[in-house]
């Protein structure tokens, strides 16, 4: 199957295969990298516990973030082939959309049970994402342009970011979430409170961007609602 495929839809058939190994490597319990050490008690009867984090955590981390990065650049790479090249197959049309809310969802999701990402931004994220697939099939069976406009555009730029600088924020201080910087700046070198900012900035635009875009495609294609058939 793979070696009948042209080029675009084998970057989008790669991005799918990555989104479940960019989820594996998010999901090794923290245990494999934790280590606490508690010391015997002293005269008074106080004993102190420490816990060590291996390297191997942002090690993986960073793996992670390679294969995010990756599927990331191949969401840009299969679209300007494609019309570069004219490209159009039914297989790209259905399987490249997928394959984009599979990255964004996949990313949001994980960095939310990471702690990073507040829940009620992934939630209005894969909301828009599902909805936004149904009005784009009623458009789509009035034969109607579903491609994406610049609102889902910017959404996908904004999201890619905030995913990216997420998982930055991960690796250098995973106990920091949205809007750290504004309290615990004096905690952060220099570069993590770059990192905090731009994650947290992001996060706002993405949400932004994201009921921007659901908006537009709600206008674009609320006259192909059908609720009789």
């Amino acid at each position: 199957m793979f070696s009948k495929m042209n080029l675009p839809n084998k970057l989008t058939m790669l991005r799918i295969i990555l989104v479940p190994i960019f989820i594996i490597l998010l999901s090794i319990p923290g245990s494999w990298y934790e280590k606490t050490v508690t010391s015997e008690p002293n005269m008074y009867g106080q004993t102190t516990t420490s816990v060590t984090v291996s390297p191997l955590k942002t090690v993986i981390a960073c793996i992670a973030l390679v294969v995010f990065i990756v599927a990331a650049i191949t969401d840009t790479l299969d679209g300007r082939i494609s019309r570069s090249q004219g490209i159009v197959t039914k297989f790209g049309k259905i399987m490249d959309p997928l394959a984009d809310k599979l990255l964004v969802s996949a990313g949001f999701i994980m960095l939310t049970g990471l702690g990073i990402v507040p829940a009620f931004i992934t939630a209005i994220i894969v909301f828009r994402d599902f909805f936004v697939t149904a009005l784009r099939t009623f458009g789509a069976d009035n034969k109607k342009d579903v491609a994406a406009g610049l609102s889902g555009k910017i959404k996908t730029l904004f999201q890619m970011l905030a995913i990216t600088s997420g998982l930055l924020q991960y690796i250098i201080d995973s106990r920091l979430g949205m809007f750290a910087f504004i309290k615990q700046s004096t905690l952060m070198s220099t570069f993590g409170l770059l990192v905090n900012v731009v994650m947290s900035l992001t996060l706002a635009g993405a949400v932004i961007a994201t009921i921007w875009s659901f908006v537009d495609y709600f206008l674009r294609f609320k006259d192909d609602i059908d609720v009789e058939n």
